[in-house]
C-alpha cells in the first residue's frame, strides 16, 4: 500500500477502460500507447476490443511503467508480440514517432510528491507558452506530454481526478489545450461514483482529438457512475465553443448548473461586483511541518515544564469546535480533556525546558523535515494574529463558520477570515451573512468536489464569493 500511495498508484474499471478504448480506438489505430500500464487494464480492454473487429493489421500497443515489479508481473501475463513494454518514466522518456491513439490513467502523484527538476518543468512551460504553475500535479504534466505524442487525427482518453477542472494549477493546462482546439470531450463523474477504489477523488475523463475543426464544439458530460457511463452519448453533453470557455475559472459547474459565470466576458459586464476580498482577506491555517511536537496537550507541558509564554493557544483540529461560536469558556474545555492545543512559540531567550523540548524535536528528526527545514528558524512557525472568523477547509454538507471569540490561533483544518476594518459590529454583520443559506448556495459555484461528497475549500475560492451590495456597505467604513 505505501509503494501504491509513493506511486500515486490508483486502478481503473474495466468497465470505465472498456468504454475508453472504444472511444480511443473508433479511427482504427496503427499504433496506441500506455503510458502508465499498470496492472494492464486497458491493454486487455483493447485486446478484447480488437478481437471483435476484423483487421488486416493488428496496432502495436507500446506501454510505460515505472513500477518494475508491476511491470514484470504485467508481462509474465502478456505474452502478445504487439505489445512492447519498457520500465521508464514517462515524462522523461523519448518516443520515435508519434502515435494514432492513447489510452492512460496517469499516477496521481500531487506536486510536492514529485522529484524533476526545474529543467523539466521548464521543457512543459516551453511546450505550453506559459509557465506552467510548479504545483501542477503529475497528471497535469502527463496529459500535456500525451497531446504531444498524438499523431495527426490521433485520439486520446485519459482518466485523472476531476479537480484540474476547478484547481488553480489547471488554468493554464486548460488554456494551453483550448489554444491547440485539442479537447473534444470531457466526461465528469459524480463524486458519488468511487471510481478509483482508495482514492478520495472525483474522476473525469478527458478525451483529446488532432485536426478538430474550428467550430466543433467541446462537449461537457456528466454521468452518475461506471454504469452509466456505458449508456452514455457525448453528443448529449452541454456543447461549448472553445473560445467561449475561460480558462481562469472553475469548469465544474459547466457540467450542470448556471453556464453564465464560467464564460469569457460575461461575469465582467454590468456593475462591478463586489466579493469576499473587497472586505476580508482569507488566508490558510498555519503549517507546522510537524503537528505532533509542535502542538502540546497540557499534560505535555507539564511534563516538559514549559513555561505559557513560550506558547500560544490554536485549535489543531476541525473537531475540537462543535458550533458556531469559540469562546473561552469552550478553550477551557479543551484543555481539561488534555487535547493538543497549545502552539509552540518559544521567547526568544530560550528556557532550559525549551531547550530541552527542542533537542528532543532534533532527536526525532523534526527539524530536517521540509516545512521546519525552510525556516529561518526550524522550530518557530509562521507569525500569525488569531483570526476573528474561521471557515472549515472540508465538508460533507454545509461549510462551517466560527466567530472565534477566544481569539485562538488556527492550524490548517480552517481557514481564517480577517475583515479589513476589524470592527466588532462590522466583525458579527461579515459573521452572520457567511452563515446565511445565501452564502451556502453560493458557494457551491466555487468549492472543489471529492469522492464521497467531499467538498473543500481554498482561501481564493473564498475570497472569489460575492457579497450583496449591502453587506459589502456594512463591512467597509462610510
Amino acid at each position: 500500500m505505501a509503494q501504491r500511495r509513493r506511486l500515486g498508484q490508483v486502478f481503473t474499471p474495466r468497465r470505465v477502460a472498456d468504454w475508453m478504448a472504444h472511444w480511443v480506438c473508433g479511427h482504427r489505430p496503427r499504433r496506441i500507447l500506455d503510458p502508465a500500464v499498470g496492472h494492464g487494464v486497458f491493454v486487455e480492454a483493447v485486446e478484447a476490443l480488437l478481437a471483435d473487429v476484423a483487421l488486416t493489421t493488428a496496432p502495436r500497443i507500446d506501454g510505460c511503467e515505472i513500477d518494475a515489479g508491476m511491470l514484470q508481473r504485467f508481462a509474465s501475463a502478456h505474452r502478445s508480440t504487439l505489445i512492447h513494454c519498457r520500465e521508464t518514466d514517462f515524462i522523461t522518456a523519448c518516443f520515435r514517432g508519434k502515435y494514432d491513439a492513447v489510452i492512460a490513467n496517469p499516477p496521481y502523484v500531487r506536486h510536492h510528491g514529485m522529484r524533476y527538476d526545474d529543467a523539466v518543468f521548464s521543457g512543459f512551460d516551453r511546450i505550453c507558452r506559459r509557465r506552467l504553475s510548479r504545483m501542477t500535479n503529475l497528471y497535469g504534466l502527463f496529459l500535456i506530454k500525451i497531446w504531444t505524442l498524438l499523431a495527426e487525427k490521433g485520439r486520446a482518453a485519459v482518466i485523472t481526478p476531476a479537480e484540474w477542472l476547478n484547481a488553480d494549477f489547471g488554468a493554464s493546462v486548460k488554456a494551453y489545450f483550448l489554444e491547440e482546439n485539442a479537447i473534444d470531450a470531457i466526461v465528469h463523474f459524480d463524486p458519488t461514483a468511487n471510481i478509483f477504489d482508495g482514492a478520495l477523488t472525483t474522476a473525469a475523463i478527458t478525451l483529446l482529438r488532432r485536426s478538430r475543426k474550428t467550430d466543433t464544439p467541446i462537449r461537457l458530460c456528466y454521468v452518475r457512475s461506471a454504469k452509466a457511463l456505458s449508456a452514455s452519448n457525448l453528443t448529449k453533453g452541454r456543447p461549448f465553443a472553445p473560445v467561449d470557455l475561460d480558462p481562469r475559472v472553475k469548469w465544474t459547474p459547466l457540467f450542470s448548473a448556471r453556464r453564465v459565470a464560467c464564460l469569457h466576458g460575461r461575469s465582467h459586464t454590468g456593475p462591478r461586483v463586489r466579493t469576499l476580498a473587497d472586505v476580508a482577506r482569507c488566508t490558510r491555517g498555519i503549517a507546522t511541518g510537524a503537528n505532533d511536537f509542535f502542538t502540546l496537550r497540557e499534560s505535555d507541558r507539564r511534563r516538559w515544564r514549559i513555561d505559557l509564554r513560550d506558547l500560544e493557544f490554536c485549535i489543531t483540529k476541525a473537531q475540537q469546535i462543535t458550533g458556531d461560536t469559540f469562546t473561552r469558556a469552550g478553550l477551557k474545555r479543551l484543555i481539561e480533556a488534555d487535547q493538543r492545543i497549545y502552539l509552540l512559540r518559544p521567547r526568544p531567550r530560550l528556557t532550559v525546558a525549551v531547550k530541552r523540548y527542542l533537542d528532543e524535536g532534533r532527536r526525532r528528526g523534526v527539524d530536517v523535515r521540509y516545512l521546519p527545514s525552510h525556516r529561518p528558524v526550524w522550530y518557530m512557525p509562521e507569525h500569525r494574529r488569531p483570526a476573528p472568523i474561521l471557515v472549515s477547509v472540508f465538508a460533507r454538507g454545509a461549510f462551517r463558520f466560527v466567530l472565534n471569540k477566544a481569539g485562538v490561533l488556527n492550524l490548517t483544518a480552517y481557514h481564517a477570515i480577517y475583515p479589513r476594518t476589524p470592527n466588532r459590529a462590522r466583525i458579527r454583520a461579515l459573521f452572520e451573512y457567511l452563515c446565511s443559506s445565501e452564502v451556502d448556495g453560493a458557494l457551491r459555484q466555487h468549492r472543489r468536489i471529492y469522492a464521497d461528497g467531499l467538498l473543500k475549500l481554498e482561501p481564493r475560492d473564498m475570497e472569489a464569493l460575492t457579497i450583496p451590495y449591502d453587506i459589502y456597505r456594512s463591512c467597509v467604513p462610510h
